[in-house]
C-alpha cells in the first residue's frame, strides 16, 4: 500500500461531524487571529499562515500540542498589537480561542471516524456556555472598575471572581436537577 492511498483510505474514515469540527476550529483560530490583526489594523500573512498551519496541523493531531502552539502564536499576535486591554475585541478574540480550544478537545477525546451524540454535543456546549458567560462577566466587571477610576482592589476582584462562580455553581446544579427530573419515568 503505497503511502497516498493510506492516506485517501484515513480521510474517507473521517466521520462527516468530524469535519465539521476540523471548519469549526480552523474558523475560530482564523477568526482569533483575524481580530488580533484588527487591533493593530493589518494582518500579517506570515503569521496567518503560521496560525493556519499550526491549526491544521492540530487537527490531525489534535492529542499533540499543536493546538498550544496555535494559541500561542495567536496571544504572541494580540500581546504585541493591543494597547488597549480592555478593548471590546478582548471578548470575542478570547472566545474563538475558547472555541478552538474546546474543538480541539473534543475531537482528541473521539476517534475520526466517531460520530458524537447529541446528548454528549449538548453538554458540551452547556458547559462551554458557563465559560463563555464567566469570561464576558469578568471583563464587564474589569471595565466597570476601570471606569470608576478606582484603584485596584484584590478584594473586589476576588469577591467578583468568587460570585461568579457561585453563581455559575448555581446555575449548573439547577439545571443538572432540572436534566435528573426529566430522566426519571
Amino acid at each position: 500500500m503505497t503511502l497516498v492511498s493510506h492516506l485517501i483510505e484515513r480521510l474517507l474514515l473521517v466521520s462527516p461531524q468530524r469535519w465539521v469540527l476540523v471548519a469549526v476550529a480552523l474558523a475560530s483560530a482564523v477568526a482569533a487571529s483575524w481580530l488580533a490583526a484588527a487591533e493593530e489594523g493589518h494582518q500579517t500573512g506570515i503569521v496567518l499562515v503560521i496560525v493556519v498551519a499550526m491549526a491544521i496541523g492540530a487537527t490531525i493531531l489534535p492529542d499533540s500540542h499543536a493546538a498550544l502552539f496555535a494559541v500561542a502564536v495567536i496571544l504572541w499576535q494580540w500581546l504585541a498589537s493591543a494597547d488597549d486591554v480592555l478593548t471590546p475585541l478582548a471578548i470575542p478574540m478570547a472566545l474563538c480561542l475558547f472555541v478552538f480550544h474546546t474543538a480541539i478537545a473534543l475531537m482528541a477525546v473521539t476517534p475520526i471516524s466517531a460520530h458524537v451524540d447529541r446528548s454528549t454535543i449538548v453538554r458540551w456546549v452547556v458547559r462551554s456556555s458557563y465559560v463563555a458567560f464567566a469570561t464576558v462577566a469578568m471583563w464587564v466587571i474589569v471595565v466597570v472598575m476601570n471606569e470608576r477610576r478606582a484603584p485596584g482592589s484584590v478584594t473586589l476582584t476576588s469577591v467578583g471572581f468568587v460570585t461568579l462562580t457561585i453563581l455559575i455553581l448555581a446555575l449548573r446544579s439547577s439545571t443538572g436537577a432540572r436534566r435528573e427530573s426529566l430522566d426519571s419515568p
